[in-house]
């Protein structure tokens, strides 16, 4: 499988562009866990503050924030 402009990148797009899609879907789930669990230890923010500081951040909802924190992603 070679994939730097190869002959796979060219008839397979889609199954490319959905991979990305979901590796930096995964890199941004770890980055919210690491800012909840740092925000956590080092500032006295309530719940609720830290939700919101990730809410606006990541643009995702509450419940979604959640979710993602609970390892529920």
């Amino acid at each position: 499988l070679y994939i730097g402009g190869s002959r796979m990148a060219s008839k397979h797009p889609d199954l490319l562009n959905a991979i990305d899609d979901k590796i930096e879907m995964k890199i941004r789930n770890v980055k919210i866990q690491t800012y909840w669990h740092t925000m956590g230890r080092w500032t006295k923010l309530s719940y609720r503050q830290k939700i919101q500081f990730l809410m606006d951040e990541f643009h995702l909802s509450h419940s979604r924030i959640e979710d993602i924190i609970e390892g529920k992603d």
